[in-house]
């Protein structure tokens, strides 16, 4: 969670100086949570690889942005 939030406060730093910001994170409610304040669009991905194999496939990802 401590890596989660840094990133957060890097993502809104650069966007506070004007700059345009784009991630991709989980789709989980803690990410939604973190970024609450910003853009958030849910896409859906193909993964390969997953230790579990019904867990392959497509998945839920967020894309958030500033803009």
């Amino acid at each position: 969670m401590t890596e989660q939030r840094r990133l957060r406060d890097v993502f809104f730093s650069c966007a506070k100086k004007g700059a345009y910001v784009m991630l991709s994170n989980s789709d989980t409610q803690q990410t939604r949570e973190l970024y609450k304040n910003a853009n958030i669009h849910q896409v859906f991905t193909n993964r390969a690889i997953n230790s579990d194999p019904k867990k392959r496939g497509k998945i839920a990802e967020l894309l958030i942005t500033n803009f």
